[in-house]
């Protein structure tokens, strides 16, 4: 018997919750609850009037979806450079601190080069020397072949000579007047002028071949000699160190006086940052990422200016997500407008607004008008003798703007409640 009664029980309590959540899901649970005080005698609550209501038109206006996310100030690549020494020594000579803005080209440091220019002067001695041995080459080959060809020409008139002294001597053979060794004799001396010819002709190649190579010689020692100077000079340049880029000395290693050891890497000991090259790092979560896109535009601030709106634009999306916290977010890179750029540095933190959407001239009520209940949305509007709760279909919202989809128009206003100056001094003395 006990055991029915229990179930029995269990039974009307579960009709009564299931009947109390349908109530609350039709939003009539309100007015029934205010029926039921209104049998019983006692303090009843306060009927809203239309002096509870401050009474606002519907307007039209453009309504943006956005997307909030936090990121970061980061430079851009190659907007950081360290510099350092590409040669050993001591720094000699500092001539930035921390804070210094520099052009390209500016000279940032000296280390000590007197080794060098030592060595440069040795070695543009070389040079010089080597350079007079070639003039030395390239005067005196010529004359000396000239000198043989003098030679040359000396013994081919000798043989034309020779060669008429054989002729006339065989014609006065032929007559009796000389006699056959004159002839053999005469004839032996033509034989010896050719080989001679001969021998100067294949002395005057070889004298030429040999100064062409000396020549070659001598000018592969010059631009030996050209290149270690050059090469000197190289090292040299490097006791100068100078800016790459326009930028702002960001941080200093090392000081004048200490020793710099140049090995594989260079050491740096000052870094430079163009804080004109900046990038926002944004950090969107993974349930807004499907309405980010590139090109699309977005605005920053900074807790440094917390007023000043920065303007940006979106770059690229990183596709690989970061994971912290067990929440999932996707890097999205915002180019920054120039203006104003100057006020930002790296690490800033960002609180960025990226703009989505737009839906141009909607109806659009305050955001405090609306009421709900459940799933229900309503605004309270007048009649001709009373207030009367409205239902409305909502759209985006926009900070304290609300798109309304239907449900009033143009010429209809909403009331707002009047908060009661006399409930929050009652409520500050609580």
């Amino acid at each position: 018997m006990r055991a029915s009664v229990g179930i029995f029980r269990f039974v009307i309590l579960l009709f009564f919750v299931g009947f109390t959540a349908l109530m609350v899901r039709e939003g009539t649970l309100s007015t029934i609850l205010n029926s039921v005080q209104g049998l019983f005698p006692g303090k009843k609550e306060h009927k809203l009037t239309f002096k509870d209501y401050e009474f606002k038109p519907v307007t039209r206006k453009d309504v943006f979806q956005k997307v909030l996310a936090t990121g970061t100030v980061t430079l851009k690549t190659g907007a950081e450079v360290k510099i350092g020494a590409r040669i050993s020594g001591q720094l000699k000579r500092l001539m930035v601190k921390i804070g210094d803005l520099v052009k390209a080209g500016d000279t940032i440091a000296t280390i000590e080069h007197e080794d060098l220019l030592a060595r440069v002067a040795q070695f543009a001695a070389d040079l010089k020397a080597e350079e007079a041995r070639l003039a030395k080459i390239v005067q005196e080959g010529p004359l000396e072949i000239s000198k043989l060809k003098a030679a040359l020409e000396e013994l081919n008139v000798q043989t034309n000579l020779a060669e008429k002294m054989l002729s006339r001597n065989q014609t006065l053979k032929a007559k009796g007047i000389v006699s056959e060794v004159v002839v053999d004799q005469m004839g032996e001396r033509l034989m010896v002028l050719n080989a001679q010819i001969k021998l100067a002709e294949e002395e005057i190649k070889l004298e030429e071949a040999r100064w062409q190579n000396d020549k070659r010689l001598q000018e592969a020692k010059v631009e030996k000699a050209l290149a270690n100077i050059l090469e000197e000079e190289t090292q040299l340049s490097y006791a100068n160190i100078t800016a790459p880029i326009d930028g702002v000395v960001a941080f200093i290693s090392t000081q004048e006086g200490e020793t710099v050891v140049a090995s594989m890497s260079a050491p740096t000991f000052v870094t430079l940052i163009n804080l004109n090259k900046l990038e926002v790092t944004a950090f969107v979560d993974e349930t807004d990422i499907g309405k980010i896109s590139a090109n699309q535009k977005a605005k920053f601030t900074v807790d440094a200016f917390p007023k000043q709106f920065f303007q940006a634009e979106i770059r690229e999306i990183h596709p690989k997500a970061v994971i912290k916290d067990n929440v999932v977010n996707y890097e999205v890179m915002l180019e920054i407008g120039k203006k104003n750029i100057s006020l930002l540095r790296p690490e800033m933190t960002a609180n960025i607004v990226v703009t989505t959407g737009v839906h141009n001239s909607v109806l659009t009520i305050p955001r405090e008008a609306v009421k709900r209940s459940g799933k229900k949305s309503f605004v309270v509007i007048k009649t001709e003798t009373d207030l009367s709760d409205q239902a409305i279909e909502l759209g985006w919202r926009d900070g304290s703007t609300q798109e309304v989809r239907s449900g009033l128009s143009d010429s209809e206003e909403v009331g707002v409640l009047i908060k009661s100056k006399e409930k929050k001094s009652s409520r500050r003395r609580r």
